[in-house]
């Protein structure tokens, strides 16, 4: 970092409108061997726009791994020119968002080399296998293909999902295919700005101690993560999709009290079904019609869409999310409407 920003950082440190934790922060990233020249591009930026309310909300801290795992704004309030790139389709910037608190690559890597370090402590003498599914939010996509890569380095093998999948799969995943771990990119029903990253054990139940404990000394102790990992060794990523949903949905099945009831009754029942743009139509669907349940789609809600754009909250818990489900139940006379 040149002299110039420095010493622009020094003086709104003097000032109070930088924290000495945040400014302590930006030099460390900045130091990192394998930052993004976008790092310093975007930094340089926000400095020049005297922007420190960004700054600290970006640098204040380092993203703390906890035993729900990770959580974080991906896309900063203030968005840089070289975060911004090439934005998609959809308008998602090019680039997550830079800093020490953002749910970004730095983080995701050293959450997933964190976790790998204590697998190996865990399970000695084996190979990491870990499961990684995502949602549909902005750049989930994109980080659980980075942590897959990161357990390949490692040497052991990842179990990737080729597209969206939800939180309970993910756990069913992980005891089908007998890995010692799982992590589902997800800030669940956050705003369309954050993600997420959630740790699952072998039993596919989220970390609790004494796991949770030794996790986060792991993570805690990666400085510098590898932002390019390669497949060492025996390493590898495996893709995996239609076989795991299948035996998803025959474990579902199982779960249905009186399916002979559902299949007599389900006849005359029909649902309005909405994924809220999430990963649900994946499976939901699918269940309900194999038990002989009339299934209604609400279509303008039926694409994943990490944008969530005809609702203010993808929560279904939230009365307004449901609108268009009620609405197109009373239209075709559904007899309830379900959401997830």
């Amino acid at each position: 970092m040149s002299t110039e920003y420095k010493q622009a950082i020094e003086s709104a440190v003097q000032e109070g409108k930088l924290s000495t934790d945040s400014a302590e922060n930006v030099g460390r990233l900045m130091r990192e061997s394998n930052s993004e020249p976008r790092v310093g591009e975007s930094v340089r930026e926000l400095v020049r726009a005297g922007e420190w309310g960004e700054l600290n909300d970006r640098f204040f801290r380092t993203l703390a791994f906890g035993t729900g795992g990770l959580r974080g704004r991906t896309i900063g309030k203030v968005v840089t020119k070289a975060e911004m790139g090439k934005p998609t389709a959809l308008g998602r910037p090019e680039f997550p968002a830079v800093g020490t608190n953002c749910m970004n690559e730095g983080n995701v890597a050293r959450a997933t080399q964190g976790l790998v370090n204590y697998l190996k402590k865990s399970f000695p003498g084996q190979a990491p296998r870990v499961v990684f599914a995502h949602d549909t939010r902005f750049f989930s996509r994109e980080f659980a293909e980075l942590a897959a890569r990161t357990v390949a380095a490692a040497g052991g093998t990842a179990y990737l999902f080729e597209s969206d999948r939800s939180t309970p799969e993910l756990s069913f995943a992980v005891r089908y295919l007998g890995a010692q771990a799982g992590v589902e990119v997800t800030a669940s029903h956050n705003p369309s700005h954050d993600n997420g990253y959630k740790a699952y054990f072998s039993d596919g139940a989220q970390i609790v101690e004494p796991h949770a404990s030794g996790i986060i000394r792991e993570v805690e102790a990666v400085k510098e993560p590898n932002l390019n990992p390669q497949p060492q060794g025996e390493g590898k990523v495996e893709s995996i999709g239609v076989e795991v949903d299948e035996q998803y949905l025959l474990g579902l099945r199982e779960l249905i009290l009186e399916e002979e009831v559902l299949r007599r009754e389900g006849k005359t029942l029909k649902v309005v079904f909405s994924p809220l743009h999430g990963t649900g139509v994946r499976i939901v669907p699918t269940v309900l019609a194999r038990a002989g349940v009339d299934v209604l789609l609400v279509k303008e809600q039926e694409k994943g869409d990490g944008r969530f754009p005809t609702v203010k909250s993808p929560n279904p818990e939230n009365g307004e999310a449901l609108a268009m489900g009620i609405e197109l139940a009373k239209k075709e006379k559904g007899d309830m409407v379900l959401a997830t």
